[in-house]
């Protein structure tokens, strides 16, 4: 009959609670990616229209526009963004807002994130936000086609 030394039993041991416990944390990550998905669900239907009757939407406006619209680029950087799910609103509210054709790419560190969007010419952007956007902001920098955000989130804040 062999023997297995002390310390192999221990490695042993050691491996196979490692392995446990990698199993536990892909489990909370599954979890946690589904919960993602609900969540970024759940943002999107709060976006701009969300459960809005017809008879809530302006008229159309009246003043002539051409027939060919005009897009720039534009960037647009909010902080903070303590939580992904804050940075999934910011960006929601941001593709849904009059005007912007598409969201050209997103750059998130730490807790802000920079926006590069695709924006009609025709539009006054932050007008637009002030008007849709779930959460008030106070500009911080403004350059030509580039703006800075501080929004003022009603969770999260400080109570102080």
């Amino acid at each position: 009959m062999s023997r297995v030394p002390a310390s192999a039993r221990r490695r042993a041991d050691e491996v196979e609670s490692l392995r446990s416990a990698v199993v536990e944390i892909a489990q909370e990550f599954r979890d946690l990616g589904n919960r993602l998905r609900e969540l970024t669900e759940a943002v999107e239907a709060l976006g701009p229209g969300a459960n809005v009757p017809d008879d809530a939407h302006p008229a159309p406006s009246t003043r002539p526009t051409s027939s060919r619209t005009t897009y720039e680029e534009f960037r647009v950087t909010v902080r903070p963004l303590p939580e992904l799910a804050m940075a999934a609103v910011a960006e929601t509210s941001l593709r849904g807002l009059p005007g912007v054709k598409r969201v050209v790419s997103i750059q998130r560190e730490e807790d802000w994130a920079t926006f590069l969007l695709e924006v009609s010419t025709e539009v006054d952007l932050i007008s637009e936000m002030r008007a849709s956007m779930p959460v008030g902001f106070n500009v911080t920098d403004s350059k030509p086609n580039e703006v800075s955000l501080e929004l003022k989130w009603l969770w999260g804040a400080d109570s102080a």
